[in-house]
């Protein structure tokens, strides 16, 4: 198992409202280190997250 993973977080407010002109909730990357057989990791509020770790 890899030792990172990759992230993909939409977090916004729970009113909040894209439209054509405004997008206050987009994709944000990031990386989180420390990834193991068992690893804690606080998700943010009002969010979504996609968590990528590579296996084999």
């Amino acid at each position: 198992m890899a030792s990172k993973a990759r992230l993909t977080t939409l977090q916004g407010d729970p009113d909040a409202v894209n439209t054509s002109t405004d997008r206050p909730i987009r994709p944000r990357s990031s990386t989180l280190d420390g990834v193991d057989d068992t690893f804690t990791y606080t998700f943010p509020a009002n969010s979504v997250t996609f968590m990528r770790i590579r296996t084999g």
